[in-house]
């Protein structure tokens, strides 16, 4: 009896030794739920309607961010992640900021949105379809008859064939040059040379514009 108590020490000194003096530890794994959301950002849109005056734009909504929320289930082993599994999408949709322009000048009628690329003050003049020509029929730079919601820009700073709409006149398509109109000008057609003197010479807000596809 006291070899076996001997042979049984000596046994569980040399499993120890084997170890190198570590002892093994039990781990617990544990799931959990994590959500993760992204914002989606709203837009600005200009959009037609004819609650509004002619050459008039006023804001209609405000806008509203939307967002993305996705659902993980993850696996953890102390604070380690072991695994993520997605389990759940839910996309909220934004509400875009929107303007109404009113529906006077150039007829888009492709298109019925529009997104604001830049807004710009310009100096602006005004002309008629038979100002300085023997004929009132002239095509403008891009073919177009010069008629109102025509306007001549610099094309280096509006390209010509951009839609905008300019405060106080409506509606456009740049669609003429012109040798006085360098720069930050911009030259608005009317249908008559009354109402080119009329309009005279001043300072306007162009919303330059891309449509909506």
């Amino acid at each position: 009896m006291r070899y076996g108590k001997a042979w049984a020490l000596l046994i569980g000194l040399f499993f120890l030794s084997s170890l190198g003096g570590h002892q093994a530890i039990a781990t617990s794994s544990r799931t959990a739920t994590i959500v993760e959301t992204k914002a989606i950002p709203y837009e600005v849109r200009y959009e037609f309607s004819r609650g509004v005056g002619a050459g008039r734009i006023k804001r209609a909504s405000d806008g509203t961010p939307g967002s993305i929320k996705r659902t993980f289930e993850i696996v953890l082993d102390g604070e380690k992640v072991v695994s993520k599994t997605l389990v759940d999408t839910v996309r909220t949709e934004p509400i875009h900021e929107v303007y109404h322009m009113g529906p006077s000048g150039f007829q888009a009628s492709r298109h019925k949105s529009f997104r604001p690329h830049k807004v710009k003050t310009m100096n602006a003049t005004a002309y008629d379809p038979s100002a300085g020509r023997k004929n009132p029929t002239f095509r403008t730079a891009t073919g177009r008859r010069a008629q109102f919601g025509v306007v001549a820009v610099d094309p280096r700073v509006i390209p010509l064939n951009t839609l905008v709409f300019v405060e106080g006149y409506g509606f456009a398509i740049a669609a003429d040059t012109g040798g006085a109109i360098k720069g930050n000008k911009i030259d608005l057609c009317f249908d008559c040379g009354r109402q080119a003197r009329q309009f005279g010479r001043r300072p306007v807000r162009v919303h330059i514009l891309k449509p909506v596809k």
